[in-house]
């Protein structure tokens, strides 16, 4: 009986999640799903294949190993699966420790319609992600985006980039998708003494 109860549980979650989960995908997901920091991530939905599985992949380039303070990155990000028929991500920058640790690291900038700026109510934190147009894939079984990062000024220490994934079947249900989560990490710019 017990089982039954908890099966009967784990049925009644999904189906609650799917109308959230149907409405969040091809528009982007809500704010906070980078899996950095504590946060959830695309999992918490799509949750019937484990989380980077072997089949695909998630890529994050551009990120400096260290950046210089006020400069203009391009940041691109790549999900592929060989099932992928749609895809979407969601990135956040923030300070990595110190004083800040968990705070917004420079800013994001969205530099077409295929990717949009979104924030959670009441929070500071700028988290870029998909749009509508931008879950097309952008080469066979891949979904790519090229985003643009500017690093803070004056540099405030090592910031982290949190980046999740959907390498998606395209079948307007959360199930049957692929979820990546990767981090990467640059460091402020040396200090410079002057004689």
């Amino acid at each position: 009986m017990r089982a039954t109860a908890l099966w009967s549980f784990a049925v009644a979650a999904a189906l609650a999640a799917l109308p959230l989960a149907l409405l969040a995908f091809k528009e982007g997901p809500l704010p906070a799903m980078t899996g950095g920091f504590g946060e959830k991530m695309c999992a918490t939905c799509h949750f019937d294949n484990p989380v980077n599985d072997p089949g695909g992949s998630l890529r994050l380039d551009g990120v400096p190993a260290s950046y210089a303070a006020g400069r203009e990155y391009p940041i691109t990000i790549a999900v592929r699966h060989a099932d992928a028929k749609r895809a979407g991500f969601e990135l956040a920058v923030r300070f990595a420790d110190g004083a800040r640790k968990g705070q917004q690291a420079g800013s994001l900038r969205a530099p077409d319609g295929r990717t949009q700026i979104v924030s959670a109510p009441g929070a500071s934190i700028q988290y870029i992600q998909h749009t509508k147009v931008g879950s097309d894939l952008a080469a066979p079984n891949e979904g790519r985006w090229t985003v643009y990062w500017t690093a803070p000024s004056p540099p405030a220490g090592r910031v982290v980039f949190h980046v999740a994934g959907n390498a998606a079947n395209d079948d307007a249900s959360a199930l049957g998708d692929f979820i990546y989560t990767t981090s990467r990490f640059s460091n402020s710019p040396p200090v410079r003494f002057s004689r």
